[in-house]
């Protein structure tokens, strides 16, 4: 099995050699532009999928940081200060 890959990887690589030789200067720079132009793609790309993964990370570290309304907190303060309201009324303070 390892044989028979070496020897089709041998044979492509002869044949892409050939091809190679076989264009004009202008049709090299072309192919070395659009395989430049590919893994420029490639490298931009994968760099955009890891910046919007953390952009989603962020933004679910403040979902989870911050999840709670503004309504929920004054609710919480309101029955807060009644309740203290109730303890200071009870030891005569108000």
């Amino acid at each position: 099995m390892k044989k028979q890959l070496k020897a089709h990887k041998e044979a492509l690589a002869g044949k892409l050699d050939r091809a190679v030789d076989g264009l004009t200067e202008e049709q090299a720079a072309e192919l070395f532009l659009t395989i430049l132009h590919n893994d420029m793609r490639a490298i931009v790309e994968r760099a955009l999928i890891n910046q919007r993964k953390q952009v989603v990370e962020v933004f679910e570290n403040w979902w989870d940081k911050y999840k709670v309304t503004l309504t929920e907190i004054e609710a919480k303060r309101d029955a807060a200060a009644k309740e203290l309201r109730g303890y200071l009324q009870g030891l005569g303070y108000v």
